[in-house]
């Protein structure tokens, strides 16, 4: 590991930031370094802004992936050699299209088909609590306070924790789901080994899976039945501000665009499975 490699760990770890950051923000600096077979501390402010018409123009890559790339070699630039650059060209902007959305009946029907109990336990406690994929996976028996009828997130987005209300329906099916598989540390542990966490691409193709044998034709990725959760939630009433923190969005804007993809709306977190029969 080169010293200004190691240096720009050490100060990524000192702000806190995850390690999925860190080792995006690496491989932003490595990757342009070796577009241009140049060590990066030699880069030009002119080089850098040609590499960003580059990916955008040339790679197509999407404007959140630019983003990622820029801010780690900001960050490079500005915490590690102490230097400042500019990048004068605007990005092209995001267009803004509408997500996926699912009723009620869709959601209990892809669920439905979902035929492993594991995994069937796995996608109704992501809908049921609105967690992100990386936090379900990265769940620990000793997360579910049972008498509080709360989860803890540790080390959700942005590093941060953060409590989210449990439902009777979600809290009686992970105890039924803990009699039958015994989880000791990783709730939802590998097939492999219960010492590691089931990774993110199983659930997410075992909810393609279910989304084909159901028939659903809509385009559906894991995070859309994150997005019926939200939507579920805002039309059965629970407040904007509960539902930032049950989301961990750090905006309440990034809460408020819940209500543009709502044609009509309506305390607190109903129990989204209350009228499910779960087995």
């Amino acid at each position: 590991m080169t010293p200004l490699r190691q240096t720009m760990i050490e100060q990524c770890q000192l702000r806190g930031l995850s390690p999925r950051t860190i080792d995006s923000y690496v491989y932003a600096v490595e990757q342009i370094s070796r577009y241009y077979h140049q060590r990066p501390e030699y880069l030009t402010n002119a080089q850098l802004e040609a590499y960003f018409t580059y990916l955008a123009i040339d790679k197509k890559l999407s404007r959140n992936t630019i983003h990622v790339q820029l801010n780690g070699i900001y960050f490079f630039f500005e915490h590690v050699l102490h230097k400042s650059f500019k990048i004068t060209k605007p990005l092209a902007k995001k267009p803004v299209k509408l997500p996926v959305l699912l009723n009620a009946d869709e959601v209990q029907k892809i669920i439905g088909n979902c035929n492993d109990p594991k995994y069937r336990t796995m996608l109704l406690t992501y809908y049921g609590t609105g967690l992100r994929l990386m936090e379900l996976v990265a769940l620990k028996v000793q997360d579910i306070d049972g008498k509080r009828s709360v989860l803890k997130v540790i080390n959700g987005k942005g590093n941060k924790d953060r409590y989210v209300i449990l439902t009777p329906s979600v809290l009686d099916m992970l105890r039924r789901y803990w009699q039958v598989y015994r989880p000791s540390s990783w709730l939802f542990y590998s097939s492999h080994s219960k010492d590691s966490p089931v990774s993110s691409t199983s659930v997410s193709r075992a909810l393609r899976d279910a989304v084909q044998k159901a028939g659903i034709k809509k385009r559906c990725s894991i995070h859309t039945l994150r997005h019926a959760y939200a939507t579920h939630q805002l039309t059965s009433g629970m407040p904007l501000h509960e539902l930032q923190n049950q989301l961990g969005h750090n905006s309440l804007k990034t809460t408020q665009n819940y209500l543009h993809w709502l044609p009509e709306m309506g305390g607190g977190a109903r129990d989204l499975l209350a009228n499910w029969t779960l087995t």
